[in-house]
């Protein structure tokens, strides 16, 4: 089977491609087709699947890996790839774990390490709370990517950020020892729990209906809301800080917050989430661009070319 980087424009060929963003459309005739992009665990290209009889519209999935055989064409000056025929990938025929992105730490490195943080939560109510919301959703924690696109999109990824926001929080607690570092812990841990429901698994994410109309900040209030009423803590004042923290996570209402940060503690939480979430989306722009070169516009820095350094 070709790889994008080694076909022409003109050669029909056979590629195994990760169909992503998928959009079913219609032509000048109302006749269905789907526009997609193609992933060969390298390189993306453009493809568009003009003949889709209702069977193979059956099979269109998100995030799944596909037999693929068409045309390359010239579209704009792009390669784009015109599919006459594709069928679903056995496990034998392509190593499918090549084609998705992996955090850096393993899944089972990740319950470690978070374990070890919520074991350092003193505060029994605020330890209470974040057990009995952990568990209950505790294999989509540490499968789930943390966004569909745009930061830790990948399988572990929304573990990955928290880890990450743990560890730099940990460097902002020893300057600033007036925080109460069990609040900041315990709300790291919770603050995203919302896309455990907002998105849709840790393959072919897309945004459940939940997510599309409700949001992860709301989502992940309810549910640690629903929590301390469990527990029947919900008036005290380890609950409301950590529901005020998930609700000003975004820190600005621009931004998605339905609340500003109105504590130490959440201000913090804000500012660490917002750090991680734009170097994590700045990294891939880094790797993929050359010294002495500016990198493509960066949507989580308003769409700006950032310069990398011709520095050894």
């Amino acid at each position: 089977m070709e790889m994008i980087k080694n076909v022409k424009m003109g050669d029909r060929v056979t590629m195994g491609l990760k169909f992503q963003s998928i959009q079913i459309k219609k032509t000048t005739a109302n006749d269905d087709y789907a526009s997609l992009i193609g992933f060969d665990s390298e390189d993306l290209i453009d493809v568009k699947i003009w003949s889709l009889s209702e069977e193979k519209k059956s099979i269109l999935k998100n995030g799944e890996i596909y037999i693929a055989t068409g045309t390359i064409k010239d579209y704009q000056g792009k390669k784009q790839f015109n599919v006459s025929d594709f069928r679903l990938a056995s496990d034998d025929e392509l190593d499918k774990d090549s084609f998705y992105e992996y955090a850096p730490l393993s899944k089972k490195d990740l319950q470690t390490k978070i374990s070890g943080y919520i074991n350092k939560i003193n505060n029994e109510n605020l330890k209470k709370i974040v057990l009995t919301v952990i568990r209950k959703y505790v294999g989509e924690y540490f499968e789930y990517p943390a966004a569909v696109s745009i930061h830790h999109n990948f399988i572990h990824g929304l573990a990955y950020h928290v880890y990450s926001m743990l560890t730099l929080a940990d460097t902002y607690l020893g300057l600033y020892s007036y925080l109460n570092a069990d609040l900041v812990y315990a709300g790291i841990i919770l603050h995203d729990i919302g896309k455990v429901k907002e998105l849709s698994g840790s393959k072919g994410v897309e945004y459940t209906k939940r997510g599309n109309l409700l949001g992860h900040i709301s989502i992940g209030a309810n549910m640690v809301n629903a929590a301390c009423s469990e527990l029947g803590l919900q008036e005290t004042d380890e609950a409301i800080c950590l529901e005020h923290i998930i609700l000003s996570h975004h820190g600005l209402h621009e931004y998605g917050s339905p609340k500003e940060p109105l504590m130490g503690e959440a201000a913090l939480i804000y500012m660490l989430d917002y750090s991680d979430s734009r170097f994590a989306s700045l990294e891939k722009y880094y790797k993929n661009t050359s010294k002495g070169e500016y990198t493509d516009p960066i949507f989580a820095f308003d769409k700006k070319s950032f310069y990398i350094p011709n520095i050894d």
